[in-house]
């Protein structure tokens, strides 16, 4: 329940500090007196966005505060947003000249969607323009559960069914994701397929190309080595043993002879040793051949794929390798993934149209009930030779209805075939048509503080007296605003406000205050016979007041 309203410099209001009483409140006042400043006031309050004209020439800022009764559902919304509660909530909203908006909860600091989110379970402001809604499937549906008393079964499917839709949206994204891993698959398994070939984890190429390197410095060391080789077997040395033997014979008459036998069979001696050493380093190198062509195929194919890639290290290759091998396994992993989501999805389905069926059935089991009472209040409105009811078509597909397809159908006069309310509904008729619906619904429902915004427009005489004890009766157990212009929906509330223009100090200013008992008399008189208030004007007012109690 609103139990405060306090609203600084904003438009013509410079101050306000307005306390609220339970059950219905009239608003009145004469056209231009400043009501939709009122209105627009508890709009941000209810999270609207700020128009920065709204401030007033007293201060920099406006500023509107409202008091709030709490519930349990609040504090529990509260603390879910770890919001300190309080005795009471108070919602506050700030609009500064340099264009900064603020809104606070409880002192906090919150974002906009927050207090509007605050804000919608504790009030409602219902216009002329929210008769509208009649006109919209989602509402109408709405208002069939809130009849109908399925709000809660209704809520958990369309959480499920929200859920539902979700997760089959993702697992959409899932599907083409793998459809495009699979379009690009072939190529990249083909190239993965080539890169396993060069078995990189076990061959090293550099050391490969090191081979084939020494290789080609062996085959000029061979060659070398062979020339040496045969030096060291040349005829010479067959030469020198000879002549190492004659000179033995001679060595007895020429001493010198000992020295030249020493050095021939020394160089003798040293060939044998290098013709040795060689044929020992040829055997070693022959002995370490490699199969020249066989590798040279192996570090051919490994450049070959090393350019393809247009990469510079065998690490790089081996980096590509493992990114295919990635791809695969997600593809893999795709593939079971989107496999399970089926699974879940379908018994998810299966479980959503048994939740559907329930909930219909009990729809459809409420619907007689429900619409025997909406016809007794339009017969109370004056509607009498008007209809309307709700009809339900299943579908075979889920929906967020579920599956159903719903139209609310209205006939404003008897012996006319009902058809959609939007089709044949008059301003005036839907004006009363919603307010039955909400008088309907605050019986079913524990329902936030409700304004009206001249709720009764269109209407007059007796039914507008009809339409002021239609409030009355809702006002019974909740808080409820009415504005209006009409003399008979004025008097039968509890409470009476009225909005006045007036000027202080050369300057307009909108004011409201609470009317007593004889005030509301003269009040209602003036909305009956205009600025000029006559006694038969007093005692009708009177009359309309009950005056028995007055």
């Amino acid at each position: 329940m609103l139990t405060r309203l306090i609203i600084r410099n904003f438009v013509l209001i410079n101050e306000l500090d307005l306390d609220f009483n339970p059950s219905y409140t009239a608003i009145t006042g004469e056209t231009g007196s400043g009501k939709s400043i009122l209105l627009n006031a508890l709009g941000l309050i209810k999270g609207e966005r700020a128009d920065f004209g709204v401030i007033g020439p007293s201060d920099t800022r406006s500023i509107v505060e409202a008091h709030f009764n709490v519930r349990p559902e609040i504090i529990q919304w509260l603390n879910e947003r770890s919001l300190e509660p309080w005795k009471e909530v108070i919602l506050r909203r700030e609009i500064h000249k340099d264009g900064k908006s603020r809104a606070f909860i409880n002192d906090t600091p919150v974002t906009l969607q927050d207090m509007k989110s605050l804000g919608e379970r504790l009030f409602i402001i219902h216009s002329q323009y929210n008769t509208l809604e009649l006109k919209n499937q989602e509402y109408q549906l709405y208002i069939l559960d809130a009849l109908c008393g399925t709000q809660t079964v209704f809520n958990a499917y369309l959480s499920g069914y929200q859920e539902y839709i979700k997760r089959n949206h993702a697992l959409t994204i899932k599907a083409e994701e793998l459809s495009l891993l699979e379009s690009k698959m072939d190529y990249e398994q083909f190239m993965l397929t080539e890169i396993l070939q060069l078995n990189l984890d076990a061959i090293d190429y550099e050391a490969l190309s090191g081979q084939l390197e020494l290789k080609e410095e062996n085959q000029a060391l061979i060659s070398d080595i062979s020339s040496l080789t045969a030096i060291s077997e040349s005829p010479m040395l067959q030469d020198l043993s000879r002549l190492a033997k004659a000179l033995e014979r001679h060595e007895s008459n020429i001493n010198s002879l000992q020295e030249i036998k020493t050095i021939v069979e020394e160089i003798s001696a040293r060939f044998s040793e290098l013709s040795y050493l060689s044929a020992k380093v040829l055997q070693q190198l022959e002995t370490s051949e490699v199969d020249e062509a066989e590798i040279l195929t192996q570090v051919d194919e490994f450049n070959r794929i090393l350019n393809k890639h247009r990469l510079t290290s065998q690490e790089a290759l081996l980096d590509l390798q493992h990114k295919l091998e990635g791809r695969v396994s997600e593809l893999e992993e795709l593939k079971a993934f989107i496999s399970k989501e089926q699974r879940v999805l379908l018994q998810q389905e299966i479980s959503l149209r048994d939740n559907a069926k329930v909930l219909n059935k009990l729809r459809k089991e409420a619907l007689p009930n429900i619409e025997e009472r909406i016809q007794s209040g339009l017969n109370s409105l004056k509607l009498s030779g008007a209809q309307l009811m709700f009809r339900l078509t299943e579908t075979t597909s889920l929906n967020a209805r579920g599956m159903i397809d719903l139209e609310m159908l209205f006939s404003a006069n008897k012996g006319m075939l009902p058809v959609p309310i939007q089709k044949a509904a008059s301003g005036g008729e839907l004006s009363r048509v919603m307010l039955l619906l909400q008088q309907l619904i605050s019986s079913t429902l524990e329902m936030p503080s409700i304004l009206f915004d001249e709720i009764d427009t269109g209407v007059s005489g007796d039914v507008a007296e009809k339409i002021g004890k239609l409030l009355k009766e809702m006002g019974q157990g909740r808080q409820l605003f009415a504005i209006t212009h009409l003399p008979q929906v004025a008097a039968q509330a509890q409470h009476h406000l009225v909005v006045r223009k007036t000027e202080n100090n050369q300057r307009i200013e909108t004011s409201v205050a609470e009317l007593v008992l004889e005030e509301r008399v003269t009040e209602i008189a003036r909305l009956m016979s205009g600025e000029v208030i006559n006694d038969a004007a007093l005692v009708n007012a009177r009359n309309l007041m009950n005056s028995d109690e007055v």
